[in-house]
């Protein structure tokens, strides 16, 4: 588990657009990322 305050790990994903972000979009911002596996694909 990720602790709060500390560095985002290296991450690569797709966003709703099927584009690619990666961990360096968000360097020098403050973010709150939320993961919900399974929202919205009816499992």
């Amino acid at each position: 588990m990720i602790e709060v305050g500390a560095q985002l790990p290296a991450f690569s994903l797709r966003d709703t657009k099927r584009e690619e972000v990666t961990d360096a979009a968000f360097k020098g911002s403050v973010s709150v990322f939320a993961f919900f596996p399974m929202a919205f694909t009816g499992g």
